[in-house]
């Protein structure tokens, strides 16, 4: 991970720039962003989530100038595919030996008020999300990430990124939702919970 570089407030307005021409707008889009990144790592069982979405930050920050003029789409999905790489830079170096399920737990808080059955549920999300190839993984992770009309932009850009109609999309996410469902499923009944 890159550790020399330090952005400069020169940067950061460069980057809020890119995001959106009016200021207000464009630090609502950075912390949403930032939200939705530290979700990611945490989703994928980094134990230092906050982190690396400020190095993802850094690393889109750094090449903004040169983003600015050539890429086309929503900014996020540039941030996420950013995300991606650093996330298996993490993972060659602090998970190599750990389980999926070690990961999931490590993600997972511990509310005091949850019972056996909702950990089992979600013990058992856990399991079936790492049945998911990578791809359909991060694509159902991003698809629930906003509300309202927020949701919806953000679902035709995803759909638009990935290169399919935004019925498409809806059919895909629907296919993972019942792949999760029943997955869940026989893994509470294998174990009693259901």
């Amino acid at each position: 991970m890159t550790k020399h570089w330090t952005p400069t407030q020169e940067h950061f307005d460069n980057l809020l720039a890119w995001l959106d021409a009016d200021r207000e707008r464009a630090g609502e889009k950075y912390e949403d962003i930032r939200h939705s990144l530290i979700k990611i790592f945490v989703w994928r069982g980094c134990n230092r989530a906050e982190d690396l979405a400020d190095e993802t930050i850094n690393r889109v920050m750094r090449k903004v100038i040169q983003l600015a003029g050539t890429y086309q789409g929503d900014p996020a999905l540039y941030f996420y595919g950013v995300a991606r790489k650093l996330l298996l830079e993490y993972q060659r170096k602090e998970f190599t030996l750990a389980s999926p399920l070690m990961i999931i737990k490590a993600a997972a808080p511990e509310p005091e008020d949850v019972s056996d059955q909702e950990d089992s549920k979600f013990d058992c999300l856990g399991l079936c999300l790492q049945r998911l190839s990578r791809d359909n993984r991060d694509l159902i992770l991003l698809y629930y990430q906003k509300e309202k009309q927020a949701k919806v932009d953000f679902r035709k850009e995803l759909a638009a990124q990935i290169g399919i109609a935004t019925s498409a999309l809806r059919v895909r996410v629907h296919r993972i939702r019942n792949f999760l469902h029943e997955c869940i499923s026989k893994c509470l009944e294998q174990h009693g919970r259901a």
